[in-house]
């Protein structure tokens, strides 16, 4: 048998193959000590200790030193002098399940009380087999179902009472989502693949806005980036256009269509986001498909005036007063500093530092491409579109958080490129340290800026199992009476009770109830002309009257011990989490 052939019959691979592959083999290992730490550094965590710095003030050194182990174990993959997309795929996903998987397994409840509404909408599917367009408590989610439609199928497939197993880990999977969409369109706008990879994961660092949760714009977010990505490497007009038969240009568009037709049923903003994409690209020459911007408008029109009409009967004021206030739009957005805690405002504060240095390593990619020749127009485009928005609405007070979210998939592509500006078979000698450093800035500002509000955040088994009772017992078109709307809520046949939040209350109805709780829940009651009555105060509303300054510090914590001394409330929960207090009316008392 000769040297250069198995037993089999088969050519032995060379020693350079066998070398390759193990070299291949090798990026991955990074990976599973980071797991490895990952994992022992969730055993031990004091959730009750979680300061107004979030899960930074109770993370333990293990947790950043599998952080780094990723950066190094990337950065290393990515200046490997050839480039497996596999080992950066793997440290992605192990980024992703490290950062966004830490609250998931830690809490072993659902974080954020939206999620736990975005629940509800899958219960009243799950109970009615449709939605009602003319209710009037999260009417938006009945006339954009899209999302919660979908979301039905997979709860009811997996035999769930509710979809909150599924929203549980819904971070993780959207995250995971994202980076492939951005991947999508980095890939759209160049060939670079080395500047794509690390343009993802520039994104996943600087992604703070935590708009990954269970929710509409979790997903339309996805799609947005599936269209954009997809226009460009199919009708694009730069060298990363790929050539397609036509009949998969054909298939391409039908799917392009359809897409934009599910994210018009899903997500009230994004549709509109799309169409402006769409249309900068188009109008620039950026891509060749004329009447997609049109498609876009129409179908994302059409579903407001034809298939929102509850929803627009009764908003339709706000909206409108909205249009062409592009300063309060973008000021409502932000928290008074001087009303948060000192806590919150040095997470805010990292917030917005984040921020910033997003933008500035942004100007100089773009600038370092200009100078080298490469005019990206496309990613100018894209990151610019957004922030027309700002004029049209206020979008509930999230509308800059909305276009940052938004523009930052181009954005991070500049970034990105502020390492690496042009393609090169060996990167300069600096590139590595750079690429290496800025990954540490950007998730150390992620840590904070992501975590820093988890005390608003995370709701401890007993503040859940309150909650549960509390939908268990109350009657029909009883009042839910609540300090404010952060605690789980609305997730369990949400549309059969009225809700009431202390912090919602115009300024005199605060002001009441903290000089006489008792007399003021009971003007609530009778406003509402309630039957029947509960007040629920949890740990989490009481963190978020402290550190938002949305009512004076202590005050909800002073309210609910005058309750649980008066004979008109009767206790039925009384924990350090959570207390339930049924309102007794006067002639029983």
């Amino acid at each position: 048998m000769s040297g250069t052939a198995a037993a089999d019959g088969f050519p032995a691979p060379s020693r350079r193959a066998v070398a390759a592959r193990l070299t291949r083999v090798a990026g991955y290992a990074p990976v599973v000590p980071a797991l490895v730490l990952w994992a022992l550094s969730l055993r031990h965590l004091e959730l009750d200790a979680i300061s107004d710095f979030g899960l930074v003030s109770i993370l333990p050194p293990s947790f950043y030193a599998a952080l780094a182990i990723l950066v190094a174990g990337f950065v290393a993959a990515l200046f490997a002098s050839r480039v497996h997309e596999g080992v950066l795929a793997a440290h992605t996903a192990a980024f992703v399940l490290v950062v966004h998987g830490t609250p998931s397994a830690a809490y072993g409840t659902l974080r954020y009380s939206w999620a736990w509404k975005h629940a509800g909408i899958v219960d009243y599917i799950q109970r009615h087999g449709s939605v009602d367009p003319d209710i009037s408590f999260l009417g938006a989610y009945h006339n954009w179902p899209g999302f919660f439609a979908l979301a039905t199928l997979p709860t009811e497939l997996a035999g769930w009472h509710d979809a909150i197993p599924l929203a549980t880990w819904s971070p993780v999977f959207f995250e995971l989502l994202f980076a492939a969409g951005v991947l999508l369109l980095a890939k759209g706008l160049t060939t670079d693949v080395r500047l794509a990879w690390l343009a993802t994961w520039f994104f996943l660092a600087s992604n703070w806005i935590g708009q990954d949760y269970f929710a509409p714009q979790a997903l339309s977010y996805f799609l947005y980036l599936t269209v954009i990505g997809l226009g460009l490497r199919y009708f694009g007009t730069s060298s990363a256009r790929v050539e397609a038969p036509r009949a998969t240009r054909a298939g391409v568009v039908a799917l392009l269509v359809l897409t934009i037709a599910f994210v018009s049923s899903t997500h009230q903003l994004t549709p509109f986001m799309l169409a402006l994409a769409l249309t900068a690209l188009v109008v620039f020459r950026r891509i060749e498909l004329r009447l997609l911007p049109l498609v876009a408008s129409v179908l994302a029109v059409a579903w407001v005036v034809y298939m929102a009409v509850g929803f627009l009967e009764n908003n339709l004021y706000w909206v409108v007063d909205s249009i062409g206030s592009p300063e309060g739009n973008a000021s409502s957005t932000l928290i008074n500093l001087g009303e948060a805690s000192e806590g919150m405002r040095r997470v805010a504060l990292v917030d917005r530092g984040l921020t910033a240095f997003v933008v500035l390593l942004a100007a100089v990619g773009a600038l370092r491409r200009f100078r080298a020749g490469v005019v990206d127009l496309s990613a100018w485009l894209l990151a610019a579109a957004p922030f027309l928005m700002i004029a049209a609405n206020a979008y509930g007070s999230e509308m800059l958080f909305r276009v940052y979210f938004v523009a930052l998939p181009p954005m991070a592509f500049l970034a990105a490129a502020a390492v690496l500006p042009v393609a090169r078979p060996r990167p300069s000698r600096l590139a590595r340290p750079a690429a290496a450093t800025v990954s540490a800035l950007l998730i150390g500002g992620l840590c904070v800026a992501y975590y820093g509000k988890e005390r608003l955040n995370y709701f401890p088994h007993d503040e859940v199992q309150a909650s549960r009772l509390l939908y268990r017992i109350a009657e029909p078109d009883a009042l839910l009476v609540s300090g404010t709307y952060d605690y789980p809520w609305a997730f369990d046949r949400y549309e059969r009770y009225h809700y009431v939040a202390l912090s919602r209350e115009p300024a005199a109805v605060r002001r009441a109830a903290i000089a006489d709780p008792v007399r003021a829940l009971e003007a609530l009651v009778d406003r509402a002309g309630a039957g029947h009555a509960y007040f629920i105060v949890t740990r989490t509303q009481r963190a978020e009257v402290d550190m938002t300054g949305v009512m004076p510090r202590g005050s909800l914590a002073a309210i609910e011990r005058t309750v649980a001394r008066s004979p008109r409330f009767r206790p039925l929960v009384r924990t350090r989490d959570a207390a339930v207090f049924r309102f007794v009316p006067e002639r029983t008392a």
